[in-house]
């Protein structure tokens, strides 16, 4: 039998369920067993809504952006999203990205071959080599929010605005520590 709680939120009605069908929160935990607690149940949801989760926060560019994105590698991406809050050392980024000081060096060249970032001789020490993010990936990483805080608006317009203050606390509370795999 499912716990009360998982009970109150199945075919409920509640607001984000897609009207004739069943949305994924309308969808039984798998049981573990009859006797499972319920956090457990609601823990095992949760991590079976995780993957659906991600798909239905993904940015939908236009098949124009499509084909410049999908040509950066996650590394790539994943750099310019560093270098997208300031100018950094090679050390720094590779620091960041958790990669070898060979590796940055690779994918940089790389990045500087399309032009996607620039390096730059630092205004105090010129021996200094700072790599920062061009115009056009400036564009394009400003161009990736603008398409994300829409895709925010549209996914979460069937919350209400205490619905959206409780999904703060939960991710203000989850995130800290999930960066570098401690808990909160």
């Amino acid at each position: 039998m499912n716990s009360p709680s998982l009970q109150s939120h199945r075919g409920s009605g509640r607001r984000g369920t897609p009207p004739g069908g069943q949305g994924p929160a309308d969808q039984p935990p798998r049981a573990a067993g009859a006797d499972q607690p319920p956090r457990a149940a609601l823990l095992a949801r949760i991590a079976d809504l995780a993957p659906a989760v991600r798909r239905a926060f993904e940015v939908r560019p236009d098949p124009s952006e499509r084909a410049l994105w999908q040509s950066l590698t996650v590394h790539q991406l994943e750099a310019l999203a560093a270098l997208d809050a300031g100018s950094h050392t090679m050390g720094e980024l590779c620091s960041r990205l958790d990669i070898s000081e060979s590796a940055g060096t690779a994918l940089c060249d790389r990045l500087v071959a399309r032009h996607m970032v620039e390096r730059r001789h630092d205004a105090e020490d010129r021996r200094v080599v700072r790599l920062a993010l061009s115009g056009q990936a400036r564009a394009m990483v400003e161009r990736y929010r603008e398409l994300k805080r829409h895709r925010l608006t549209e996914l979460l317009s069937v919350l209400d605005t205490d619905d959206l203050a409780t999904l703060v606390r939960i991710y203000d509370t989850v995130l800290p520590g999930a960066e570098d795999g401690r808990t909160a």
